[in-house]
């Protein structure tokens, strides 16, 4: 029985003056303690939001699928980039898209 790859990647960036080191892997994050519970309130607002459409728009990175929101390195990515005040280098196996939020990486 084959098993599925593990899956991860590690953002570095800052967050209200100090370095921050985030990495998502199969679904789960660790790291700065703070910023993964911000992310945490940003999905639990946006579940709570999801049903009034001026609300749900402010919360669009999250998408459909509220709490199992981190599960998906795509909404999971977003969410990292969205609560960083910069990104200085992504590593590891991040989603495809990282290329179009790639101008947010400072160097």
């Amino acid at each position: 029985m084959p098993s599925n790859p593990s899956r991860s990647f590690t953002v570095r960036g800052t967050r209200n003056g100090s370095l921050v080191t985030l990495t998502w892997q199969d679904g789960r994050l660790v790291g700065d303690y703070p910023t993964i519970d911000l992310i945490e309130v940003h999905v639990a607002i946006a579940e709570a939001a999801s049903d009034d459409t001026r609300m749900a728009k402010y919360f669009a990175d999250v998408g459909p699928g509220g709490g199992n929101a981190l599960e998906d390195p795509v909404v999971a990515y977003r969410l990292i980039v969205a609560v960083l005040d910069t990104v200085r280098d992504v590593s590891g196996d991040p989603p495809e898209d990282v290329a179009a939020t790639r101008q947010r990486v400072s160097r």
